[in-house]
């Protein structure tokens, strides 16, 4: 079986590392949003008439694809507010260790109210235009896509960190991130929303070919802590009779995993599931990124 991590973050002098750890767990290949961790949003140039819009910048993992050809790839992040967002996104495109977009509007209500009122469209438009697909944080707010797949139908949306509102032990960061009076009050009212009833909302979207589900923070957000994460599993189920296997793929996001397991025990925690299917292992660990983000399994060297 082959095993593609959809999501981790990597940061200076690491890439060594990386590929260590590649080798000993059998991944063949991992999506990278670079994220240096320690410094939020770093690496990034400040842009725009009054230099307040971060464009992030890969070096590190643009460096690991190019000394391991096949092993990693990466996302870009896309700001709506970048002044030249259009020559982003293309040059993104153009670049063959890219596969895909990502947008995180689930951080603030602002920026939800943006989204849900077209300020992130461009960025959509574009997406579409060179073909790559779009990582979406929208973080309990799923509901909010199907206005974006209906203006853009030949849109590919990926749902990040299984669509959950931030569970009680995020919600706090959302609110300091956030910095209203009421951030507390609104994230934490988010938060204790019943797993059922959120869970619901994302997986109505499933009725939308367009979008897939990146099943990663499923032990965070499903209250799952601790190997082999039981409590996710009934979720992912559903999520794999709603979806179909082919749309949902894995991620560790191992650079920031609140509930502390290992990379080896996220892994396993899917791969010996009994309520899954050979077949459906296959897709979820692997074949469902390399069909989403065009990235042929010949491509890799792992």
């Amino acid at each position: 079986m082959e095993i593609v991590d959809s999501q981790i973050h990597l940061g200076p002098g690491g890439i060594d590392e990386m590929v260590k750890a590649l080798d000993a767990l059998g991944i063949a290949s991992v999506m990278v949003d670079e994220y240096w961790m320690g410094t939020p949003g770093h690496p990034f140039h400040l842009v725009g008439p009054s230099a307040d819009v971060q464009r992030t910048v890969s070096p590190t993992v643009e460096l690991a694809c190019w000394q391991h050809p096949g092993r990693f790839s990466y996302l870009v992040r896309a700001e709506p507010d970048d002044p030249e967002v259009d020559a982003v996104v293309r040059l993104a495109a153009d670049n063959p260790n890219v596969r895909a977009l990502r947008v995180s509007p689930g951080m603030s209500r602002a920026e939800m109210k943006k989204f849900s009122e077209g300020g992130y469209d461009k960025i959509f438009e574009l997406a579409v235009k060179y073909n790559l697909p779009v990582f979406a944080q929208v973080a309990g707010h799923a509901h909010l896509l199907e206005r974006v797949v209906t203006k853009f139908p030949d849109v590919r949306i990926i749902i990040c960190h299984c669509g959950m509102p931030p569970g009680a032990s995020l919600f706090p960061i959302f609110a300091q991130m956030e910095g209203l009076p009421d951030s507390m009050d609104y994230w934490g009212k988010l938060a204790a929303t019943p797993l059922e009833e959120s869970f619901d909302a994302v997986l109505r979207t499933a009725d939308m070919p367009q979008i897939a589900l990146k099943w990663g923070h499923a032990p965070v957000m499903f209250d799952a802590a601790g190997y082999p994460n039981l409590g996710a599993r009934p979720f992912l189920r559903k999520a794999l009779d709603a979806f179909g296997a082919e749309r949902v793929m894995w991620a560790s996001d191992i650079s920031a995993n609140q509930t502390g397991e290992s990379w080896a025990e996220l892994i396993f925690s899917i791969i010996e599931n009994p309520d899954m299917s050979t077949e459906e292992k296959e897709w979820v660990m692997g074949k469902a990124a390399r069909t989403w983000l065009d990235w042929p399994a010949e491509a890799s060297a792992g």
